[in-house]
């Protein structure tokens, strides 16, 4: 069961990844899509005080990481590679979402909010599956 959840998670991790390139793509390519990604835009600039959530996103999912960087650092015990390369991935989606969301804004990229949602629930499932692998290998030692 534990591994049909971890591979669920990777999956939907995947599906956010290729859902932000595909809403791009669409966005340059296709007017109709354009046009909904602007009014969708406009609504939430409306709607939300966008700023504060965006800073607020960002440092939860840094803190959040480097939580769980710091405790594979404190664990004295041998890392296998999985864990390390789980570590990696997990440092690099939310450094490409610090990245992204910091930097980016709708004046250059159209799909700025869909993508940087995107970003960050990859990010997020990512530090949630490092997370649970990282608890369940302490569980399993001692």
């Amino acid at each position: 069961m534990k591994k049909f959840g971890y591979f669920i998670m990777t999956f939907a991790e995947i599906l956010f990844l290729a859902g932000a390139y595909i809403v791009q793509y669409f966005t340059r390519k296709k007017m109709g899509m354009a046009r909904y990604v602007i009014y969708k835009n406009q609504g939430w600039e409306r709607s939300f005080p966008i700023e504060t959530l965006k800073y607020t996103s960002i440092l939860v999912l840094t803190a959040l990481t480097l939580l769980i960087l710091a405790a594979l650092v404190i664990r004295r015990g041998q890392k296998e590679r999985l864990e390390i390369a789980m570590h990696a991935a997990m440092v690099m989606l939310t450094a490409l979402y610090g990245i992204y969301t910091y930097i980016g804004s709708t004046k250059t990229m159209r799909a700025y909010y869909f993508i940087s949602l995107m970003l960050g629930a990859a990010a997020l499932l990512q530090i949630i599956k490092t997370g649970a692998v990282h608890v369940m290998r302490r569980q399993k030692r001692g």
